[in-house]
């Protein structure tokens, strides 16, 4: 695949991505189910999220940075110490966040809640593991 190709499939992925959110935002009022509506809320944001992410690719794509994403720096200087901390903080707050849905699950007996609830845990721990796969590759101490 060339690159040409790859920043005309993520545009593509990008519009669809922000369509979702238009379509969601005009159907939300007629979901009357709380874990329907909840749901449509979810994607939304995470149609919000993908599209940030997707136009972040772009940007770097655009650039023609010949070297790894994890080695692509933003445009001003920043202390890759303190980046570094900052991220371990949130993986700690991730960790602490996993540990309080699990409480939460034991707790709830409506299935419903259940499945929302294992829902939030499945996000925590795919947040907790990307947290820590760019700490160890795009932080890392080099000599």
């Amino acid at each position: 695949m060339t690159e040409q190709t790859l920043v005309e499939l993520l545009k593509e992925q990008l519009q669809i991505e922000k369509n979702f959110v238009v379509a969601v935002d005009s159907e939300i009022e007629s979901v009357h189910n709380v874990a329907a509506r909840l749901l449509l809320l979810e994607t939304k944001k995470d149609s919000e999220k993908h599209a940030l992410i997707i136009e972040g690719i772009l940007q770097t794509v655009k650039k023609g940075e010949s070297k790894p994403l994890w080695d692509t720096l933003q445009d001003s200087y920043v202390d890759k110490m303190v980046v570094r901390r900052k991220l371990e903080n949130h993986v700690k707050t991730e960790t602490a966040m996993m540990e309080h849905i699990e409480k939460e699950l034991k707790e709830a007996k409506d299935e419903g809640i259940r499945l929302l609830l294992k829902h939030i845990a499945d996000d925590e721990k795919k947040h907790h593991e990307i947290l820590q796969t760019v700490i160890k590759e795009a932080y890392k101490i080099k000599p």
